[in-house]
Order: structure tokens, then C-alpha cells, then sequence
């Protein structure tokens, strides 16, 4: 590294100090570099070669011009000889030396000055520093645009915040009106129902006394009276005893209130029956025969599901070596709208998707087809399980539950089909259909068991005994079908024994909802129809049509 010095080496005059006298110094000259005192200034002026040079104050020094002359006349000297100022540029060695340099280590080199060589350096330092002006003018651009964004960003931030806050205070206001009214109609309905009650109790308390009464008479005619006036009133007593004895003596279910949140504001109050008072006899509603001309084979519907519209899709499957592989489409009615035939691929159930199309799955395949209501395919989906057999689904929102007769194991998986969670458990042997609304995941199992899961895996109850097929309550042979519905009620099909039960979320049985006389043949699929009604697909290719429950 070069060594830089510089003559001045402190602010005393520099012409007083050659003489021996230290006189402080007032002002400076740019060409001579040599600190002046007033006398040595006005001196300096007078004499021929130096009455041009430019000679500033020392307050000046800090000016940054000033600073660049003197950097400017800044001498340096020699690493190798120190005392020697560099003069010449080494061309062979692209270095800067001294005199005593080209005599001795680089003796022989071609050399030149160096304001000649600077000359060139400059040059090319200018061309390779005027690449960088458009560089410049680009990255200052870019910083423009940046900052104008950090503003835009900054701004909007500002304003989304005001609108949370202006939405936060709205709905603060609509939750506290709908609070007032709901309160409202708690009290009002609440106090209907109270007064139904009290009018109850004073009729039953009526009724009793008059039922103590009697027996009251009868007793004392009994004990106390004599022949005539037994002969003579013992009619009117039993006559009295048999009326009341006629009257009812059940209590009605009291209304309960609960809250339905629909949305954040929207909610209303729901008034939940107790089962008794929803339970009909099965009422046997409509049917059709959904085997076509098309259809070469026996029909084995293993799949359906309805529409808000009251639409119905149905699985024609061959997965039972008959069938003809068909997904169909009937109207609410039972009239055929289209009939989509799938070839080789098996497939075995279908679900509506959250984005209107439908899901259906296929028996050795690790895809699943999506396909829109005109029957057309929009895609296929990787399945996380491969190779089913029967392998069939249930659908609520983004929430997908997949089983396969060959898999011990249940998949609960997201709308793109990954599993979140996977269920095994020992007692499954061969998962068979599912379902699922926002509170239970349903598993029917074709060895004569139904699982009831929470949505979140957790096994909540079982129904029928794993491994062992019967008949009656509580009892199972090769349940299909599964389906739950608006009040969190489970209907299976119970396939050998040709019984649909229904059962609580408890896994209790309530009531055989049908039986062989009203079902004649066995049952497949099941699906609740958007009116709350049960559709049954059977083995005999007939979809049959069921009201089971009182709908408000």
C-alpha cells in the first residue's frame, strides 16, 4: 500500500518555521500548500510567480471544495523508498513508483508519467462508471415505486382497520337487538307454555280431588252404609269410577327452547319435540323401478343421494357380479333424466361436493371422478387410499369420509382428499358405507355393526355386536346403508333381516322405522330427501319412498 503525505503538518506559518520562528498561521495558499501568517500572506501576493495563487482563510478549510484542491495536492510517497515521491507509472507491473524505483526494481520497464497514465485510468474508470447511470436511474425508479406502495399499503391498512372497527360496532348493535328480541320472544313464548301448564295442573288437580272424592263415598258406602242405600247408589259410584278410570292420564312433553345459530347475527329459536310426538306410522309415499331399457344386466343400486331440488342420483354398481355400471339421474318424481355408463371402472357410491358436483367413487382405484349434474366428468382426484373394495363416501362441507371393505381403517380427509385423520380400530372388519353431518361421523360395518365416531374421531357408541349377526333391537345381519338425519337420528339398512332401524346418536335403539312387509326385498343405499322423507334403494331395482317422521 502506498504511503500518502502530507505537507501540512500543523497551523503554524510554514515560511516563519524555515527560519526558526513559530508565528501562527492565518490562512493557506491551494497551489504552494504552505500554512501563512498576515506578513508572509501580503509577501506571498507581492512576488511575481506567486501573486496569482489562491490563498484562503483557515475557516474555510472545512469546505468540502476545499478539502477536494487539498486532497488534491496531497503528496505520495514511495512504500519501498519512504522518503521518495511517487512520479512514475509502471506499465509491465500496473503499479505507481518512484525515481529510485526505475533505476532499481523495475530498472528496464516501460514506464510513463503519471498524469499521463491517471489520463488513461480516468478514461476508462469514466466508460465503466457510465454502465451504472442507467442502473441508477432504474433502482431509484424502483425505489419511487416502492415507496409508493409502502404508502398504498400503509393507507390501506388505515382503512381496513376503520372498516373493523365501523363492522365490529355494527354488529355489536345487531347482536344486542337480536339479543333483546330473542329475549323477547323466550319470555313471551316461555310464558304461553307456562300458562298451558298451570291450566294442566289445576285440571289434573281438579281431577283428583274428585277422583279422591269418589273413592272417598265408595269407602264410607262400603263401610258404613246399610243394604238399601248400597242397592240404591253403588250405581251411581261405578258409574262415576268407570268415567275417570276413561280419563287420560299421560302428561304432554313440555316445549323446550333451544338456539339454532344460522350465522354470526342470524339465529332463532328452535322448539324441539320429543321423539314421541315426531314418530308416524311409515307411510309408504311413491316408487319407481330405476332399471332402464339400457340396463343388460340385473340392476344392485349401492349408491344414492338427493338434491335440494329433490333430484336423485343413483349407483348402478357390478361390484356384486351383476350390475350394470351406470351412474344415474332421476327427477323427484322417479323419471329418468340421464343416464351416464362408466365401462370397465366399478363404481360403487356418490356425494354431492361443496362446489355442486359430485363425488363418486370406484372399486380398485386410487381415483376418485368428479362429475357435474349433466353427467359430464370434470376431473379425477388422487384418492389417499388405493385399491377398495366397495370403497364408499360421505361428504359434508370440505369434510370427505372414505371406507373400503378391504381397509380396516377409516379415512377422514379434506375436499382434495388427504387424509387429516385416519381411524383403525380392531373391531372393524369390513367398513361398508359412512355418513356425516356437523356433529357424528357414521361407519356401518359388514360384520353386523354400525360405529358412531365424533367428528373429530373419537368413538362415541357402537350398535350390533362386531363379528355376530341377529335380528331384533339392538342386533344386525350385514348392514349397508347409513344415514342420519335433521334431528341427529341414525337410520341403517339392516340388509339379511330387510328392517331399516333407527337409533339415537347413543347408539339406543328407538324403533324399526320399516320391516319386511312394508320393504318386501332387502335394502341397499339410503338418503334423506330435502322434505325430510327416507328413500330406499332394494335389491329388486326398486327406489322406494318413505314418510317416517311428522315434518313441521
Amino acid at each position: 500500500m502506498d504511503v500518502v503525505k502530507s505537507p501540512i503538518e500543523d497551523n503554524h506559518c510554514t515560511l516563519c518555521k524555515e527560519t526558526g520562528v513559530n508565528l501562527p498561521a492565518t490562512c493557506h495558499c491551494i497551489e504552494c500548500n504552505d500554512y501563512l501568517c498576515n506578513d508572509c500572506k501580503v509577501a506571498h501576493s507581492k512576488i511575481r510567480s506567486s501573486r496569482n495563487h489562491k490563498i484562503i482563510h483557515l475557516g474555510e478549510l472545512s469546505d468540502e471544495d476545499i478539502q477536494q484542491q487539498l486532497r488534491s495536492q496531497q503528496e505520495i510517497f514511495c512504500p519501498i523508498h519512504k522518503e521518495k515521491v511517487i512520479e512514475y507509472f509502471c506499465i509491465q507491473d500496473q503499479t505507481a513508483i518512484c525515481h529510485a524505483c526505475t533505476l532499481m526494481e523495475h530498472h528496464g520497464h516501460k514506464c510513463e508519467s503519471l498524469s499521463k497514465a491517471a489520463e488513461k485510468v480516468k478514461k476508462s474508470l469514466q466508460e465503466n462508471l457510465s454502465t451504472l447511470y442507467p442502473l441508477i436511474v432504474s433502482k431509484e425508479l424502483n425505489i419511487n415505486l416502492l415507496e409508493r406502495e409502502e404508502k398504498k399499503v400503509k393507507d390501506n391498512e388505515e382503512e381496513t382497520q376503520t372498516e373493523v372497527e365501523k363492522w365490529a360496532t355494527e354488529m355489536h348493535k345487531k347482536i344486542d337487538k337480536e339479543k333483546k328480541r330473542l329475549k323477547n320472544e323466550v319470555q313471551i313464548t316461555m310464558a304461553a307454555e307456562n300458562k298451558k301448564i298451570l291450566a294442566a295442573k289445576d285440571e289434573a288437580e281438579r281431577s283428583l280431588a274428585t277422583l279422591k272424592s269418589t273413592k272417598d263415598i265408595g269407602n264410607r258406602l262400603i263401610e258404613y252404609g246399610n243394604d238399601a242405600e248400597v242397592l240404591l247408589v253403588h250405581q251411581q259410584v261405578m258409574e262415576s269410577t268407570k268415567q275417570l278410570t276413561a280419563q287420560k292420564q299421560s302428561v304432554k312433553s313440555t316445549l323446550h327452547l333451544g338456539v339454532d345459530y344460522e350465522s354470526t347475527v342470524n339465529i332463532r329459536l328452535t322448539k324441539n319435540q320429543t321423539m314421541d310426538s315426531l314418530m308416524v306410522m311409515p307411510e309408504y309415499l311413491m316408487s319407481f323401478d330405476a332399471k332402464t331399457k339400457m340396463d343388460k344386466n340385473h340392476c344392485f343400486f349401492t349408491g344414492i343421494t338427493c338434491l335440494p331440488s329433490g333430484d336423485m342420483f343413483i349407483i348402478d354398481s357390478s361390484n356384486f357380479l351383476h350390475g350394470n355400471n351406470n351412474l344415474k339421474m332421476f327427477d323427484s318424481k322417479g323419471v329418468l333424466k340421464w343416464n351416464l355408463p362408466m365401462g370397465d371402472q366399478v363404481p360403487y357410491n356418490v356425494a354431492v361436493t361443496a362446489d355442486n358436483n359430485l363425488m363418486v367413487t370406484k372399486g380398485d382405484s386410487s381415483k376418485v371422478d368428479i362429475i357435474d349434474f349433466r353427467g359430464k366428468k370434470v376431473k379425477s382426484i388422487a384418492s389417499c387410499v388405493s385399491r377398495c373394495e366397495s370403497p364408499s363416501l360421505a361428504m359434508k362441507g370440505d369434510t370427505v369420509i372414505l371406507t373400503g371393505s378391504n381397509k380396516a381403517c377409516v379415512y377422514i380427509c379434506n375436499k382434495n382428499l388427504q387424509a387429516r385423520k385416519i381411524i383403525c380400530s380392531q373391531q372393524f372388519k369390513s367398513p361398508h358405507y359412512a355418513a356425516l353431518n356437523h356433529n357424528y361421523i357414521i361407519v356401518s360395518d359388514y360384520a353386523h355393526c354400525v360405529f358412531i365416531y365424533s367428528r373429530s374421531g373419537d368413538l362415541l357408541a357402537t350398535y350390533g355386536t362386531p363379528g355376530t349377526p341377529g335380528d331384533g333391537p339392538g342386533k344386525l345381519n350385514r348392514p349397508y346403508g347409513v344415514c342420519i338425519d335433521k334431528y341427529d337420528k341414525i337410520l341403517i339398512a339392516d340388509h339379511q333381516n330387510k328392517k331399516v332401524h333407527l337409533i339415537s346418536p347413543r347408539g339406543e335403539f328407538v324403533k324399526f322405522v320399516l320391516t319386511k312387509d312394508e320393504l318386501e326385498n332387502c335394502p341397499l343405499a339410503l338418503a334423506i330427501t330435502p322434505e325430510g322423507h327416507l328413500v330406499v334403494t332394494m335389491t329388486n331395482s326398486l327406489v322406494k319412498m318413505f314418510k317416517y317422521m311428522a315434518i313441521f
